[in-house]
């Protein structure tokens, strides 16, 4: 994973030049100093509450660039801010990031994921090496520039769309409220995937 851990974290901070230490910074360097000041007046508690923030304000920058790895909104359609998520122990852990697009009217949506850390991830990708029981679990297995997708219809209306990129990351399109596959293939077609890769793996 990208972001570093609690120990790696005061590791960064004791490198810091005194002068960045005694003077307000950014509010990364500010949650470093408050959580390293509270640990040394031996509340751990505090000090573990400025430490994440320090790592909020880390996965918000992720976010922030990651974005800029994702299709551009449809023409017509808006888009929902950025999010990162725990992934549940049930899912298979990591973490995930989120944006939801809406047509105009938002009667159709499409919900994009980047998984990363997941132990979902090798399992559809273990499904996408084996189309026979890919299909038995009801996918259907496409390509989007050269790459193996696997759609699935989840309801009448609807599909989901996964592409793992290697056993870490995967991206999944679940449409909601109809929104048309060949729209949802577009948007996969257009993810960087390079980047997303840069930007996630360690």
């Amino acid at each position: 994973m990208i972001y570093p851990t609690k120990f790696a974290i005061f590791a960064l901070f004791s490198v810091l030049p005194i002068a960045a230490q005694t003077t307000k910074g950014e509010p990364f360097e500010e949650a470093l100093r408050e959580s390293l000041k509270q640990y040394r007046a031996g509340n751990i508690v505090e000090s573990t509450a400025a430490l994440n923030q320090a790592k909020a304000v880390l996965e918000k920058v992720q976010s922030t660039k990651m974005d800029n790895t994702l299709p551009a909104i449809p023409e017509g359609w808006s888009a929902d801010e950025m999010k990162t998520e725990d992934v549940g122990p049930l899912l298979g852990g990591g973490k995930v990031v989120k944006k939801l697009y809406k047509n105009k009217t938002g009667q159709q949506q499409v919900q994009l994921e980047v998984f990363y850390g997941s132990s979902l991830i090798k399992l559809i990708r273990g499904l996408m090496e084996n189309e026979s029981i890919a299909k038995g679990q009801g996918y259907e297995t496409k390509k989007v520039n050269g790459e193996k997708v696997l759609v699935k219809k989840i309801d009448a209306k609807n599909y989901e769309l996964s592409m793992p990129m290697d056993d870490v990351i995967m991206v999944r399109l679940t449409g909601k409220e109809a929104a048309d596959e060949a729209l949802m293939l577009k948007m996969m077609r257009d993810l960087d995937r390079q980047k997303i890769k840069d930007l996630v793996k360690p």
